[in-house]
């Protein structure tokens, strides 16, 4: 990260935009979903389980984490870091990588929710558009335009019935989280 700001400060905001302002959006709206309807999460590679120590990556994979331990398990990592015991507690010295963390376990979370309600129709899923060129990146060596990061999303967008459900997906296709 290029952010001059306390590790504490980027942890909070990171976590609040990326994953907060996701999960408050998708609280607002899932009750809204028709049938058919698709919800895609934009996480990143950058946010794979393997930047997390195991004792984590088991509650995050919990196949009965809901979104209550799920958002716990998030402020925990911001308490962690504002502590100062974020790494020998597990976590990475990654704010934006454990955001996007939390946002591919609340897709799986809600693709479960889904099914629950017999929404076996609604798809959830996560994926990551690629190292893309956007205002945020500009001057780096992205290699991907914005409309090539779009491509996934948009192809999750469109799955037809039957499609998976709470994975996470690269380049068009499900790839280990």
């Amino acid at each position: 990260t290029d952010s001059t700001a306390p590790f504490s400060e980027q942890a909070s905001v990171t976590v609040a935009n990326n994953f907060t302002g996701t999960l408050r959006i998708t609280k607002a709206l899932f009750p809204l979903i028709r049938p058919h309807g698709r919800v895609v999460n934009v996480s990143s590679t950058l946010g794979r389980l393997g930047i997390l120590q195991e004792h984590l990556q088991k509650k995050f994979t919990d196949p009965n984490l809901t979104e209550e331990v799920l958002v716990t398990l998030m402020n925990q990592f911001v308490t962690d870091v504002h502590d100062g015991h974020h790494t020998e507690r597990g976590w990475p010295n990654t704010a934006y990588g454990t955001s996007k963390v939390g946002m591919t376990a609340l897709a799986k979370v809600y693709a479960r929710e889904a099914a629950r309600l017999g929404k076996d129709d609604v798809l959830v899923n996560a994926c990551c558009p690629g190292w893309c060129q956007t205002d945020m990146t500009s001057g780096s060596n992205a290699p991907f335009t914005a409309a090539q990061g779009a491509e996934t999303p948009v192809h999750l967008a469109l799955l037809p019935p039957g499609s998976p459900s709470g994975e996470f997906w690269r380049d068009r296709s499900v790839v280990k989280w």
